[in-house]
């Protein structure tokens, strides 16, 4: 037989034990041939004696060449000759697809034998024993990062605006934000962190006018009657300068400032109208409906998102990442918590028998179809070559064993038969 597909290592190393074992059944045949011969000659011709051995021999022949009708008829026509029923694996190719797929959808799919096998299997143990060796995690935190690289890579931009525009933003169509704000400023006005927020806004006020002082002399300038000297305009922007620059300093330095007061009362009275006055409210929710539906909203949603995605799928990449720190933190975390816990253990199990099961039971028609539909478009002869390796050996051990059984045969029936003369 001449292999023309691939071979591997395992594949060359059967091809040639099928090469020597054909050789030896032939080698056997034949000297049963030349024994039965022998016999016979010396049989007729010195003494009948030899008849045991001629008619040992005789049935080794005839084991011997029905055996190898056998196992020839298995993969070709003996000696090219289209006998029926022979080359019962290349005619028969495609039935033995559905009879693989089948087998394998009821015999290692069938829901109830993977709940027996998977009875004795804790897939929470073998997972934590992983984890908890050198290196597993890292190497745990680099394939979950590749899947969320892979699955924000495969993400569109598009879908991703519509899908936070629509079902996140669009949720807040029902939300009334008057009461929410009522609350958010009271919440801030009774903790004092609006003062914060003061402080923040002043602060940027003063940093504002010391950046622009050229810019708001030049504007007091043109502001300013012509007839009025230069040398008066400077000394009254300085006084102006100055006093706004001193009134933002005791604002900042001062937390009891009327300033302040007057910032408390306000906030304080609008939280009430926030919650009290239906006028507010209506202007509040059409405020927030203007800014859910403007459309830069959405394109600046899609902004953040191609950043987030770029910064997931750069950290993914990298080995010394934030992210795959805290999921390899997160693996070996995991895996402690499945030593100690031993409810977290049930649920993981019970769940990867159930997923598993599930998935036998809606796709293993479909994993039948899919060894099926393979088989038969595998080519025939190369089908035949690669079924012949794999069993060649074996079959050509029953020839010399038809061989050895045929000839004991035959010379326990020569037996009987002189003693019945």
């Amino acid at each position: 037989m001449a292999a023309s597909f691939h071979l591997t290592s395992d594949d060359r190393q059967r091809l040639a034990d099928l090469r020597r074992m054909r050789r030896l059944a032939s080698l056997v045949l034949l000297g049963a041939t030349i024994v039965f011969v022998i016999a016979r000659l010396l049989e007729v011709r010195v003494d009948d004696t030899w008849g045991y051995l001629r008619a040992t021999a005789e049935a080794g022949m005839v084991g011997g060449i029905a055996d190898w009708f056998a196992v020839t008829a298995l993969f070709r026509h003996p000696l090219g000759i289209p006998i029926p029923h022979t080359a019962i694996l290349p005619n028969r190719k495609d039935q033995l697809g559905r009879t693989f797929g089948g087998f394998v959808q009821g015999s290692f799919l069938a829901p109830e034998v993977l709940t027996q096998r998977l009875e004795g299997v804790s897939v929470s143990d073998r997972m934590a024993q992983w984890l908890l060796e050198s290196d597993n995690s890292e190497l745990a935190a680099e394939k979950a990062a590749a899947l969320l690289a892979t699955i924000a890579r495969l993400l569109p931009d598009e879908e991703i605006g519509d899908l936070l525009v629509n079902d996140v933003l669009g949720r807040l169509d029902q939300v009334d934000v008057a009461p929410i704000a009522g609350q958010v400023l009271d919440i801030a006005t009774e903790d004092g962190r609006h003062h914060q927020l003061l402080d923040a806004v002043l602060k940027g006020l003063s940093d504002m006018l010391n950046e622009q002082r050229g810019v708001l002399r030049a504007r007091f300038m043109q502001e300013s009657p012509w007839w009025v000297p230069e040398a008066v305009d400077d000394k009254v922007f300085d006084k102006i300068y100055s006093g706004l620059n001193t009134f933002i300093s005791e604002i900042r330095s001062n937390p009891h400032h009327e300033v302040r007061r007057h910032v408390d009362r306000k906030a304080r009275e609008l939280a009430v109208k926030f919650r009290e006055s239906p006028e507010l409210a209506e202007r509040a929710n059409q405020l927030k409906m203007d800014v859910i539906q403007n459309p830069a909203v959405r394109d600046w949603i899609i902004d953040v998102w191609s950043e987030l995605r770029d910064g997931l799928i750069e950290q993914a990449a990298t080995p010394d990442s934030a992210l795959r720190a805290r999921l390899a933190e997160a693996a070996r975390s995991m895996a402690q918590r499945l030593r100690t816990d031993a409810e977290l253990r049930e649920r993981i199990d019970a769940g990867a028998r159930e997923v598993t099961v599930s998935m036998a039971r809606r796709y293993g028609a479909e994993v039948a179809g899919f060894v099926e539909t393979t088989v038969q478009r595998w080519d025939t002869a190369e089908t035949t070559a690669r079924v012949e390796v794999l069993l060649g050996r074996d079959l050509q051990i029953i020839r010399i064993n038809g061989s050895v059984v045929g000839g004991l045969a035959g010379l326990i029936i020569y037996t009987f038969s002189r003693l019945l003369t």
